[in-house]
């Protein structure tokens, strides 16, 4: 019984440090792809919500 618990409590581990490892590497994307359109004028240019007609 004591190795069941004990085979039970380290595929729960496993199982929690997999999905923490796929949300570190989601985040991880999300940044990436949040750094690369910071690099593209284009883009924070249609994306902005400033008024740019009021800068004239």
């Amino acid at each position: 019984m004591d190795k069941l618990k004990k085979q039970s409590e380290q595929l729960k581990a496993e199982e929690a440090d997999r999905v923490e490892k796929q949300r570190q590497e989601k985040e991880a994307a999300r940044k990436a792809e949040e750094k690369r359109r910071n690099n593209d004028f284009e883009y924070l240019l249609n994306n902005t919500k400033q008024n740019w007609r009021e800068f004239k």
